[in-house]
């Protein structure tokens, strides 16, 4: 279906700017005004993105926003608006709460109320104020007023039951606690009327249901758009340069990590932080560190994690853990922005009854996605792998999961990623021996890999030791056909005839984690994502990562949020710098040295390349000269 013409949007868009400046507003900081002579650049910037997703054909808007930026206020006047213009409309506001939605429906009364005469709005049915369930217009367009509860409740199914909407909005998501209500009202929203519009907004505070949807919505680019609005996109929020507070917040310049932060800002929004800006955010954040510094020391302005997801500066910081962040949020961006990549191959297992009988098929289906491949084996490759078995380490983690690392001395690289709840250990032991057998199959490649052995990894281990007796005793339950991924059969008896200590406790581990030893490699996961000897590819694992938080010598994701990449990742860098590295240092293995071999490589076959088509050329000439002297001949002696 396609979406709204440009003239629809053109008009539709231009009559929403007129109805703001007939539209009137009790307002926080300047009291009763006009709401369209006063608006922010992050109201603007959203009315703008949302008319372009109608132009587009998408009609799910999702707004992550910093605290005070009248965001909510401009989408009721939007509300308000399409009620108004569209004829027999139903739509819906969602609050937390029922005092929240009790203010938001008295807003929206006197917002209608207000209007002037001359632009000819529908009433309000009745009384004119409706009731506490909901108002209709003169033009039959209604609105209902909802709370979701911001905890579980006899009637928290009952949010969507019995009503069809083609419009609404949700505010506050993140103070949700009503999944079944929120499921039931999804199912109420209208998926085929042109008008459609549905928007979410809201703060982050912390992991959530929100951030859940917020990062759906971000994969999902056909049907969602998703806009984030940090704290700078309200102008008000500066220190001005005749204020006070300028010469304690403002006349530093911008520290390192500000820097960074500024320059993301600009990169992904397109904005550009001020010093005045800059002063602002440095006095929300800790208005007492300017006192607690000496002048010639550089004063670090470090909000708590609270303050941070209140007014944060990018959508990744918004979403900030209890407790202490175990990973930089900033470093794991700057892993996003310059590493991580969602082009990749995707692949599905189908395990079958034995070993011999497992597939692997190549899918575009996100959801059949159980491995993602960046990089596919190179003949001279180093790789490991790290393993965790699903309620190894952790009890509560319901995934098996492989990271592949291409190593080099100076650091790996992701190169794959396996995670699924559904392989059995036995059938997760297959996975990893086809895995293990692709990337390690030819002559040159090196192939180790780690294995935590608590819970199901026991099985696992064993497993792979039945494997290899199998397969070194030749048994074969019927003809082996191409599998995928080549050909897993042969890939796996090649390396283990290739690397007799491939799949054994020779050059791989295997071992029993303990709290001191997790303490370890999770730090060795840390150091490197941060110093960027780890590079990753996964926004998953990124994503994994970036809820990891530290209680004392607990290291793991908040409840209700997976780690199994996150581990597996720890596993694999840790076995690399303890058992991979000094080797590869001493062949100078770099990853430098990696880009010049695969450029000669590359040199040589264009030059054996063009030498072949140069002989060639030379051989048809020589071809064509024979072709001429045996043609010459024939005429020669024809007419003798």
């Amino acid at each position: 279906m396609p979406g709204w013409s440009k003239r629809k949007r053109g008009v539709v868009e231009a009559a929403f700017y007129q109805f703001l400046n007939a539209c009137s507003i009790d307002s926080k900081d300047d009291g009763h005004i006009c709401l369209g002579e006063n608006l922010y650049d992050g109201q603007i910037r959203l009315i703008t993105e949302i008319f372009d997703a109608l132009e587009r054909d998408v009609h799910r808007i999702f707004v992550l926003k910093s605290r005070q930026l009248g965001i909510s206020t401009i989408v009721r006047a939007l509300t308000v608006f399409m009620l108004g213009i569209h004829r027999g409309l139903a739509g819906a506001l969602v609050f937390d709460t029922a005092p929240n939605r009790e203010n938001a429906r008295q807003e929206l009364v006197a917002m209608i109320r207000d209007l002037p005469e001359s632009i000819k709005f529908p009433h309000v049915k009745g009384a004119g104020e409706g009731n506490r369930e909901g108002l209709t217009l003169e033009n039959n367009s209604k609105i209902l007023f909802k709370s979701a509860g911001v905890k579980k409740s006899k009637s928290s199914g009952t949010l969507g039951r019995s009503i069809g909407l083609a419009f609404a909005t949700l505010s506050e998501l993140c103070s949700y606690d009503n999944d079944e209500g929120l499921e039931a009202f999804e199912q109420s929203l209208s998926d085929v009327n042109p008008d459609r519009l549905y928007i979410y907004e809201s703060t982050a505070r912390g992991p959530n249901k929100w951030q859940d949807m917020w990062e759906e919505a971000r994969r999902d680019k056909a049907h969602s758009c998703c806009v984030f609005l940090g704290w700078w996109s309200k102008p008000s929020q500066c220190i001005g340069r005749d204020d006070p507070d300028f010469l304690r917040y403002g006349e530093q310049l911008p520290t390192e990590r500000e820097v960074a932060k500024i320059r993301l800002v600009r990169e992904l929004y397109g904005h550009e932080i001020t010093q005045e800006q800059l002063a602002w955010i440095r006095r929300k954040m800790d208005p007492t560190a300017v006192y607690e510094t000496d002048s010639d020391t550089t004063t670090e302005y470090e909000g708590s994690t609270t303050r941070i997801q209140e007014q944060p500066w990018t959508e990744d910081e918004a979403f900030q853990i209890t407790g202490s962040q175990f990973i930089p949020a900033d470093k794991l961006t700057a892993q996003y922005h310059y590493f991580a990549s969602d082009r990749f191959d995707r692949y599905h297992f189908t395990p079958g009854d034995e070993f011999s009988r497992m597939m692997v098929h190549r899918t575009n289906s996100v959801k059949l996605t159980e491995m993602k491949v960046w990089e596919e084996p190179d003949p001279e490759g180093v790789y490991c792998l790290g393993v965790d078995t699903a309620f190894g380490e952790n009890e509560h983690n319901d995934r098996s999961s492989i990271e592949v690392g291409r190593c080099y001395a100076d650091g790996i690289d992701q190169v794959a990623e396996f995670a699924s709840p559904h392989p059995t250990p036995q059938q997760f032991a297959w996975m990893l021996a086809a895995i293990m057998g692709w990337y390690g199959g030819s002559e040159k490649a090196e192939v180790r890999y780690v294995l935590e052995l608590n819970g199901p990894g026991q099985t696992v281990f064993n497993e792979i030791k039945s494997l290899r007796h199998q397969i070194d005793n030749g048994y074969q339950s019927r003809e082996i056909e191409e599998k995928g991924l080549k050909n897993i059969f042969r890939n796996v008896r090649t390396f283990i005839y290739t690397r007799p200590d491939g799949m054994a406790a020779g050059q791989n581990w295997h071992m029993k984690t303990n709290t001191n030893l997790k303490v370890m490699y999770m730090n060795h996961l840390r150091d490197y994502v941060i110093s960027g000897l780890f590079r990753v590819r996964s926004t998953d694992l990124i994503e994994e990562m970036r809820t990891l938080a530290q209680d004392g010598d607990t290291i793991e994701a908040p409840s209700g949020k997976k780690d199994d990449r996150a581990v597996s990742a720890a596993l694999m860098v840790y076995y690399w710098q303890k058992e991979i590295r000094k080797n590869l240092i001493m062949r100078k293995l770099t990853r430098e040295a990696e880009a010049a071999r695969r450029a000669l490589t590359m040199q040589g076959a264009l030059q054996l390349f063009n030498k072949n088509k140069l002989e060639a050329f030379f051989a048809e000439k020589q071809r064509a000269r024979v072709r001429q002297q045996a043609e010459a001949a024939r005429l020669s002696w024809r007419y003798r």
